[in-house]
């Protein structure tokens, strides 16, 4: 059957999980349908189509990863990138276009032309030149025996994050915590490991304030005033990463 050709009024529900989003995969091919809506637990009580609870089984999951790995690293990226992005809509975008590979071949990844390959790559180039951002303008602080940060980016970038500073900083610990998601970067003792957290509010440091008002000290000496250009700053670092760099913060007002 045409991947175009079996289009239903059926959207599934499933966990959440890249596992389960997998099983969705699965089913559409089992019963030779493209789903109206794939809804994650957030969304599923919001359609008006009728639904169809798909459970989460690993055995299925590995089959469908297994034919996209077959399929080559760009497929599978694309997908398991895509996948990272805070965009509604975006499980039947990557269904779609895990069809469209699955029919046609791994050749369909540059087929840009159609809709759905525009969206799926839509979505990977929006997950990575987020990270991308986030490996220039992340801060770390130094808190007692570990480093720490705080970011608060769009989509869920902290897999893409860990295999660039387990690189850059191998003797050290560090936590990452994305605050938009709740969700803690841990790397301690060589392990890595990803913790659901609520917030992460760090102890008072001296000596890391007095690092981070030397390097605010060195950062306004090296501004020239007279060639100030806000837009041009504004293009190369988005306002929204400031809250997250601490050059860019105000100074603290004088005591009375």
């Amino acid at each position: 059957m045409s991947y175009q050709a079996a289009l239903s009024d059926v959207s599934y529900c499933y966990d959440g999980s890249f596992q389960g989003f997998l099983c969705c995969i699965f089913e559409s091919f089992s019963k030779k349908e493209i789903p109206s809506a794939v809804l994650p637990p957030s969304e599923g009580q919001t359609s008006l189509f009728s639904q169809r609870e798909i459970e989460t089984r690993p055995e299925l999951a590995r089959r469908v990863a297994a034919g996209l790995n077959r399929l080559g690293t760009a497929v599978r990226e694309r997908i398991t990138t895509g996948f990272l992005a805070d965009e509604p809509g975006k499980e039947l975008v990557l269904l779609r276009f895990a069809r469209l590979c699955f029919e046609r071949g791994p050749s369909a990844a540059r087929m840009l032309g159609d809709a759905d390959v525009a969206a799926a790559f839509a979505l990977e180039r929006s997950v990575n030149n987020e990270s991308c951002k986030y490996i220039e303008f992340l801060r770390f602080e130094q808190r007692g025996t570990m480093l720490g940060t705080i970011i608060h980016p769009r989509h869920s970038i902290l897999p893409l994050l860990r295999g660039h500073f387990c690189s850059r900083l191998p003797d050290e610990d560090f936590m990452i915590f994305d605050a938009t998601h709740g969700v803690a970067l841990l790397r301690r003792s060589g392990r890595v490991c990803y913790m659901q957290m609520k917030q992460y509010t760090p102890a008072p440091d001296p000596a890391e304030e007095d690092w981070q008002a030397l390097w605010k000290r060195f950062f306004h000496a090296l501004t020239i005033e007279e060639r100030r250009n806000p837009a041009c700053q504004q293009n190369h670092a988005p306002k929204r990463y400031w809250q997250d760099m601490c050059e860019m913060q105000p100074d603290p007002l004088p005591d009375a």
